[in-house]
């Protein structure tokens, strides 16, 4: 892939403030913005799909990315979120041929895509970028193998009061009405995230509103008790 100096430079100076590459020569980041794909894509749009070509990586710049996967029954699930700096579509580094979920922009998204021999090179050269790789993905399989745990063992109401504490533990940003959940969710995505329907988990955020624990205005929640959330003591009054 060819690169004029201006647009290597540009991609340079993304890279360089992304963690993921932080303390790596400058010289070797900028060969490497000159040869990796940048994209903004707006809010709703796949970045790959189910079943798309697994060759490459992609790190987050700006915006977020929802991580979901179909279930047999045509059910989605969302897996996770992606934050600035993060890196996602890493299943083309651990020996995938086909993504096996897809990612969707919740928000506008500005992202670097590096093909996958490219990075596999990158990472052989540099273990200190390969360990923090390998770190995201251990908390990622260390989340979902609790999800599913808590889709086996505990009930709706019980799942969706632990997924509130929990997005607002990663995304939340405290202001005058609560602690806000800095993610554009739907009531569909809330439900995809707990597993179960757009009514119940519409039914039971309703009753954790009038408990006092939660608000919402349109696409925007606020926690406004974490620890009785979290701790659900509330179920037992």
């Amino acid at each position: 892939m060819e690169s004029s100096p201006g647009v290597a430079q540009a991609r340079y100076w993304h890279l360089r403030h992304l963690g993921l590459f932080a303390g790596i020569a400058g010289a070797e980041v900028l060969e490497l913005g000159g040869q990796v794909e940048t994209e903004l894509i707006e809010a709703g749009r796949h970045i790959y799909e189910f079943g798309d070509p697994a060759d490459k990586v992609y790190v987050l710049k700006s915006g977020r990315v929802k991580i979901s996967r179909a279930s047999d029954c045509g059910k989605e699930l969302i897996l996770y979120f992606v934050s600035p700096g993060e890196i996602f579509g890493e299943l083309a580094i651990t020996g995938g041929e086909r993504m096996d979920n897809s990612a969707v922009a919740l928000e506008d998204a500005f992202f670097c895509a590096i093909p996958r021999a490219l990075f596999e090179s990158f990472i052989q050269r540099h273990p200190e970028v390969s360990l923090r790789v390998v770190r995201v993905i251990g908390r990622r399989k260390e989340r979902a193998e609790k999800r599913v745990l808590d889709l086996i063992t505990k009930d709706v109401r019980t799942r969706l009061a632990h997924t509130l504490a929990e997005l607002s533990a990663d995304f939340g940003k405290r202001d005058r009405r609560g602690v806000r959940i800095d993610l554009p969710l739907t009531q569909s995505e809330l439900a995809q995230l707990v597993g179960s329907t757009r009514e119940t988990t519409s039914t039971i955020f309703n009753e954790f509103r009038r408990a006092g624990l939660v608000d919402s205005e349109g696409r925007t929640i606020w926690v406004l008790d974490r620890a009785r959330l979290d701790g659900h003591s509330w179920l037992r009054a």
